[in-house]
């Protein structure tokens, strides 16, 4: 954002220049547009070469900016000829710049303030005269429609590229997180339980727990109801799984026949719902009708207790500390699809 306000500044300054050299233009105040030209060119190659770190300035101070210069574009207005001002058109550079870069209210905010500096030459052209009420009112209107647009726009491309990330970490046979999506929850979960917010001290982080479920003697599903059979009891375990957790839960594929839950806030107590609400879920996954319910291993580790990187929790579980109904994890089983 800095470098693209440095760049407009400086386009604004120039047209100002060259209008004042320009023949026919009028130049009743001189001296005040060539201050107004060197104060704001000064200010746009410092923003282009990043000398003001405005990449790094949170967008409030941004919207701060671009509502601090308004007195300025209203005397730049007035110098140059109020409404029949040749620097007016270039309101809609600064108006584009507020509607796209500015998020929400903020930029509702940035192009009502262009909307007002514009107005302000009603302060000293009378209404009826050069048609200034007509061109104000089509100024404002134009700003609004702008920001509706480029809002929208914008909102649409986010949820476009939102759902194309969830897209490339989704797993293919049952829809929930990959190990690329479960690696990156958990290593998630690591970093805000071991941050302190919220009066919580940094002695005392917040648990979550990590769970791992196997559907135990998965090849022999495979063999002898069909891989076909296979995908379908996962796809109807992933199912079940992600309706059990809660919506902040990451449920997640991690292999061929393993699932895994990451579970913020969910303590020892938290696991052990978790573990039998998976289990109550997957007591109607049969691989073939009339076939037994799949069986499952689940265990569980809790974060700081059994581990306090990502590694160490991975390394927990597949111990099994807090195995389930059986006395281990199964061991790996041959994929289906996927």
């Amino acid at each position: 954002m800095g470098r693209w306000s440095g760049a407009l500044w400086l386009l604004g300054a120039a047209v100002g220049a060259a209008g004042q050299l320009l023949p026919g233009v009028d130049a009743e105040h001189p001296w005040l547009v060539w201050l107004l030209v060197g104060l704001l060119g000064l200010y746009g190659l410092a923003c282009l070469l990043e000398w003001i770190p405005w990449s790094r300035a949170p967008l409030g101070l941004h919207l701060v900016a671009v509502l601090a210069f308004q007195p300025a574009l209203a005397v730049g207005l007035w110098a140059t000829g109020g409404v029949n001002s040749y620097i007016a058109p270039l309101l809609v550079l600064a108006m584009l710049y507020s509607a796209y870069f500015l998020p929400g209210w903020m930029a509702w905010v940035g192009v009502a303030a262009l909307a007002v500096t514009y107005a302000s030459t009603l302060l000293y052209t009378p209404a009826g005269e050069d048609q200034a009420l007509a061109r104000v009112l089509a100024f404002g209107i134009a700003c609004e429609g702008v920001t509706l647009t480029l809002q929208t726009l914008k909102r649409r491309l986010l949820a476009a590229e939102a759902a194309q990330r969830e897209r490339s970490s989704a797993d293919a046979l049952t829809g929930l997180a990959d190990r690329r999506g479960f690696d990156a929850a958990l290593h998630d979960a690591v970093a805000a339980a071991g941050r302190p917010d919220r009066g919580r001290r940094a002695r005392d982080p917040e648990r979550f727990s990590l769970l791992r479920i196997d559907v135990d003697e998965f090849e022999r599903i495979n063999d002898t109801h069909g891989r076909a059979a296979g995908d379908a009891v996962l796809r109807r375990l992933a199912a079940g799984v992600h309706a059990a957790v809660r919506p902040r839960d990451c449920v997640a594929r991690i292999g061929c026949a393993e699932l895994a839950i990451v579970a913020p806030g969910a303590g020892e107590e938290g696991a052990r719902r978790l573990a039998q609400a998976v289990r109550v879920a997957a007591a109607d996954v049969r691989p073939a009708s009339g076939a037994a319910p799949v069986s499952l291993t689940v265990a569980w580790a809790v974060f700081p207790d059994d581990g306090e990187a990502p590694g160490e929790l991975l390394a927990a579980v597949e111990r099994g500390p807090h195995a389930g109904e059986q006395a281990g994890l199964a061991p790996p089983a041959a994929c289906g699809a996927g």
